[in-house]
């Protein structure tokens, strides 16, 4: 009878971790700031080595688990606890600190699990 309960409930079990899962992701959409010298190439930019190593370490830490560029903006997917953490975290990168870049941070919830290569 047991194993009969535990095979019912198993999809509902499924689908709560995976909701679960979703709340812990977060979308960053990355845009350029006032400090941000159109003039100048993105690796001489102010702030902008620190920028890399930041997105690297948390990458490295598996944080970061998507990123990619689309027109003028950079945009990555993190993981962390609740918003409020994504936002903080994010904002410890000089970059942003300082306006080289912004950054928006939003709830991601895919409701389409593929793959990317």
């Amino acid at each position: 009878m047991r194993k009969l309960i535990l095979l019912l409930l198993f999809p509902f079990l499924i689908s709560a971790q995976d909701n679960a899962e979703n709340k812990s992701q977060f979308v960053a959409l990355y845009t350029v700031g006032n400090l941000w010298d159109k003039d100048r190439e993105p690796q001489n930019q102010p702030y902008f080595k620190e920028h890399s190593v930041f997105l690297s370490t948390l990458r490295k830490e598996e944080t970061i688990t998507l990123g990619a560029r689309f027109s003028d903006t950079g945009m990555i997917v993190l993981k962390a606890t609740d918003l409020q953490s994504a936002k903080a975290l994010l904002h410890q990168d000089v970059a942003i600190q300082n306006g080289l870049f912004t950054v928006e941070v939003h709830p991601f919830l895919p409701f389409y699990r593929g793959c990317l290569e």
